[in-house]
């Protein structure tokens, strides 16, 4: 999932891509998913690429890290 929302944002900045990867990699791919939720911002057409299950995380009281882009998530119409 991580991956995938790392490609979604259309991240074209090699420094914060390098940073997602290494979070993926050191096991906290929750903190990828947060910098590229973050790199999309309110972008409906980027974020429809974004896995479904980014916006279950958003709506999961477990995570409330991820609670900030609830709203917006919420609007997302996802195209997989």
């Amino acid at each position: 999932m991580a991956e995938s929302s790392m490609a979604a944002s259309a991240c074209t900045d090699e420094i914060r891509r390098d940073i997602m990867q290494d979070a993926i990699d050191c096991g906290e791919p929750d903190l990828a998913i947060i910098d590229a939720l973050d790199i999309a911002g309110d972008d409906m057409q980027r974020l429809s690429h974004f896995p479904q299950q980014v916006r279950d995380l958003a709506n999961d009281p477990e995570w409330p890290e991820f609670h900030r882009f609830r709203d917006t998530l919420n609007k997302v119409e996802f195209n997989n």
